[in-house]
């Protein structure tokens, strides 16, 4: 597991930040009366995610490949890093569902059936399985497509020795 120190450090660091993230959209509204506006206010978890992978392969270049990586070393790390922020967002999402906001999935479903969605449609959605799958898969697919670009810009050539 030394090899993915950094890749669970960053994960760690980044389910940190989803917590107090949960927190503030709690504390602003957002799993209440405003909760129509939560799927479009959690896009915007794609900055600090970015950065965590940003970060993390940086850090895994300089520290563990000694300032060399290449685009498929990158990749895969920062592909390990989205699969370990995914799993771990399966105890966010608990938490949050559970002693966070207990209300939530409630407060979505009624105000989604007020403003004239389809019920059963909306209580298929939101609920804690539904929850932690789309989460999941939202972290898995995003974290995978940042990494390719990531490791695009930030791999690196063996120096060549010329005398």
């Amino acid at each position: 597991m030394e090899k993915f120190k950094i890749e669970f450090k960053y994960a760690s660091i980044f389910t940190a930040i989803n917590l107090v993230w949960v927190y503030a959209e709690k504390y602003l509204g957002f799993h209440d009366e405003l909760s129509y506006l939560h799927p479009v206010l959690s896009y915007l978890l794609i900055f600090p995610i970015g950065l965590c992978i940003v970060l993390s392969l940086k850090e895994k270049r300089k520290d563990y490949y000694s300032g060399v990586i290449t685009w498929q070393k990158a990749f895969i790390s920062g592909a390990f890093l989205s699969l370990i922020i995914a799993a771990l967002s399966i105890g966010t999402s608990y938490v949050m569902s559970q002693y966070i906001s207990p209300d939530f999935f409630d407060n979505a479903i009624r105000i989604s059936i007020e403003n004239g969605a389809n019920e059963n449609f909306v209580k298929q959605s939101f609920n804690l399985d539904a929850y932690i799958k789309n989460t999941m898969m939202f972290y898995l697919t995003l974290g995978v497509m940042i990494s390719a670009i990531v490791a695009l810009i930030i791999k690196s050539k063996a120096k060549s020795s010329s005398k």
